[in-house]
């Protein structure tokens, strides 16, 4: 360029200087001033001469012969295709880079090797659907998470069947029926740092291919090459700081990678060169070119810049393919090592459930989410099917719930809801019945036929009542009360309070300390729930919600949630239907030490009697309720919940995110999304994998999910 401007100087300058001068000056300044997408006048001629000069039509060819995928273009490439298996969001658990990692070892794997060899990535995004393949030599092998998928390299040439014609335009493509326009990562550099350089791109919401191409170097050669690099740059700057010029800042980063990279290659980190790739698919031009504006502001918005292509169009397509398919053309961009893939990790969609059904919502960067506890169990994703519901007021759990329990219905299940304040009554007349409100339509019992049972449940039921553990004292007493009744009478509480009541005019003892308690449950507050005249209400049927409206604001809540949960395991917790168990507001049991003993116990028997417990919390601190930092009963609340493998989590405050995070053992990413959440969405963790989710209910649903009715009508 500085050469350029001189001649120019000095032909203008001078009356005498020769045209040829001129010309000189004006081809160097053509060969060295970008013009246009970052090439050179001279550049841009050069491409715009080879377009006009060749053929615009391409035929394209890829069978499967022999286990291998063959692809036919003016190039043969042979390969095998693996899709990769998974599940939800892989970024939100940190499986992402563990993939990206495993791919690494295996780039370094093919360096050893004394030839150069090719793989490449892809994301292929159709309409509602997202899948990633990787393409590899014939003899290498990917890690457990990818499975064979010859079928799917066929989709890579956007052409029906995998094969076809391709007519070249001067910025874009006609493939089979549609249009396709191919972009080419230029630079990195501005792109953040933090999580993959790739991910603003893969969630473009167009249908697109995006194509990591890698060009492996064999080891011998890599060692070379890599310091051959350090020291022309070395060379450089010895020659520059001869004529006086300073290292530039940018001088500086690129000797600092080209130093880190050798050190890499030395390590036996594999060299390779690379480029990414984007095509932009289409049914019109008009809207290849609106997607394509899409993509160019989200490259932009993420530091990337694109090259459009014009008049290479053709080249890049098949150098985007899977396979080597442009040997001896230079289609890389970038030097790189194996190190360097976890920074170009893919994918960054959701691959949803896998599960089928109603759905209950829209995955992000993915498709509908159905899910329901059992099939997911059936499924593998899960060992237990209890689940927890959490999020701030207003945030959706008490729509999600009640969806679930609809669609559970709609499948044969059963359902049990404890209604602390009257918000299920629409879903229970939608389904042909109503809420029972214990005292006003009957009692139950929460007592089963196994004495085991039922003896661990009264002593729950005793200490909850008295806010405190039973003591040794009390423990004997009861125990000799217990076998003093013999089989297990219709009305337990009432009978022991007969055995019992003789010792309540005696001083102070344990049998007068039990006595009292019983009297609550006979003739005291708790009156008429648990206990009473005529035979005890069955909570049969699909569905039952109980109303504990009336306990709302009294004391007594903790002991009837744990007593009507009792009694609701006795009719979803048989084998002859599995069923679901809504413990709304459960912030009751959690602040109760002797209610979560006893539902730790029932939590690890919820596979064998076919039952979810679904628990609704509004606030995770409620978990501190349970006791004091580091006691056993904050431990078994936590417990309790960490076993729930199934979690919905809604929009959280930043400390109560904190303390889920604590213990959920949530990775980094999920707690930055919980605070940020909107409004009816939610984090959903089932097993090991992770979506985000907004729930979408019906127009059926609506009418049984308002929960705001009595705002809007003031």
């Amino acid at each position: 360029m500085v050469v350029g401007l001189g001649l120019c100087g000095t032909w203008i300058l001078s009356r005498r200087a020769p045209v040829v001068e001129l010309a000189a000056g004006v081809l160097l300044l053509g060969g060295a001033v970008p013009a246009r997408d970052g090439l050179t006048a001279y550049e841009v001629v050069a491409t715009m001469t080879r377009y006009a000069t060749r053929t615009h039509w391409s035929s394209l060819v890829i069978r499967e012969v022999d286990g291998d995928v063959v692809l036919f273009a003016p190039c043969d490439a042979t390969f095998r295709a693996y899709e990769l298996e998974h599940r939800g969001r892989l970024d939100l658990s940190g499986r992402d880079v563990t993939i990206a990692e495993s791919l690494a070892v295996a780039v370094d794997a093919l360096s050893a090797g004394s030839e150069h060899s090719h793989l490449s990535q892809h994301v292929l995004r159709r309409a509602d659907t997202t899948r990633t393949m990787l393409a590899l030599p014939s003899w290498a092998h990917p890690s457990e998470s990818w499975r064979s998928a010859n079928n799917l390299a066929a989709d890579c040439t956007l052409l029906e069947g995998g094969s076809g014609e391709v007519l070249e335009r001067m910025t874009y493509l006609r493939v089979g029926d549609a249009l396709a326009r191919v972009y080419r990562v230029k630079d990195f550099s501005s792109a953040s740092a933090s999580g993959s350089l790739l991910e603003h791109i893969a969630r473009t919401p167009i249908d697109f291919d995006l194509s990591v191409q890698l060009e492996v170097v064999a080891r011998e050669q890599s060692h070379r090459l890599s310091a051959r690099a350090v020291h022309q740059m070395r060379s450089d700057e010895v020659t520059a700081s001869a004529a006086g010029f300073r290292r530039s800042a940018r001088s500086t980063r690129i000797y600092e990678r080209l130093a880190q990279r050798e050190v890499l290659v030395a390590e036996g980190r594999a060299l390779v060169c690379l480029a990414v790739f984007v095509v932009v698919s289409a049914p019109s031009l008009e809207v290849l070119e609106r997607d394509s504006a899409t993509l160019w502001r989200r490259a932009h918005d993420a530091g990337l810049r694109l090259e459009r292509g014009a008049g290479s169009q053709i080249e890049w397509f098949r150098a985007q393919l899977p396979g080597t398919t442009t040997p001896g053309a230079r289609w890389w961009t970038h030097w790189a090592t194996s190190a360097d893939l976890v920074s170009l990790r893919l994918p960054a969609h959701d691959a949803g459930s896998g599960l089928g059904g109603d759905a209950l919502g829209v995955s992000q960067y993915g498709s509908n989410f159905a899910f329901d506890v059992f099939d997911a169990y059936g499924a593998g994703l899960l060992t237990n099917p209890n689940v927890v519901v959490a999020g701030a007021i207003g945030a959706g759990k008490s729509t999600l719930v009640k969806m679930q329990i609809a669609r559970a219905l709609a499948r044969g299940r059963r359902a049990v809801v404890v209604d602390p304040k009257g918000e299920y009554e629409e879903l229970a007349a939608r389904h042909g019945t109503r809420s029972i409100a214990l005292g006003r339509d009957g009692w139950c019992s929460p007592f089963a036929d196994d004495e085991v049972e039922g003896r661990h449940l009264l002593r729950a039921l005793l200490a909850s009542a008295q806010a405190r553990a039973l003591n040794d004292e009390q423990h004997y007493a009861l125990d000799e009360a217990w076998n003093r009744l013999g089989s297990i009478p219709t009305r337990v509480l009432y009978e022991l309070y007969r055995i019992l009541e003789t010792h309540l005019r005696a001083e102070a003892s344990p049998q007068r300390s039990l006595a009292l308690i019983l009297h609550r449950f006979i003739h005291g507050d708790l009156a008429g729930l648990f206990d009473g005249d005529g035979a005890p209400l069955r909570l049969g049927g699909e569905l039952a919600v109980v109303d504990l409206s009336a306990q709302w604001s009294s004391q007594s809540l903790s002991v009837a949630t744990l007593s009507v949960v009792a009694a609701a395991q006795q009719m979803v917790g048989d084998e002859s239907a599995l069923g679901y168990l809504v413990i709304d507001e459960a912030w009751a049991l959690m602040s109760d030490s002797a209610s979560m003993r006893w539902l730790h116990g029932s939590w690890k028997l919820a596979r064998a009697k076919g039952l979810s417990h679904v628990v609704v919390l509004h606030r995770w601190s409620d978990v501190t309720r349970a006791g004091n930092a580091g006691s056993v009963e904050r431990d078994l609340a936590r417990g309790l919940l960490r076993e729930c493998e199934t979690a919905w989590l809604f929009r959280q405050p930043p400390d109560e995110a904190r303390e889920m995070a604590l213990s959920l053992d949530l990775h980094d990413r999920e707690v930055q999304y919980l605070t940020a959440l909107p409004q009816g969405a939610a984090l959903v963790r089932y097993g090991a994998h992770r979506s985000i989710v907004r729930v979408e209910p019906r127009v059926s649903d609506r009418r049984f999910i308002d929960t705001d009715a009595a705002m809007r009508a003031s």
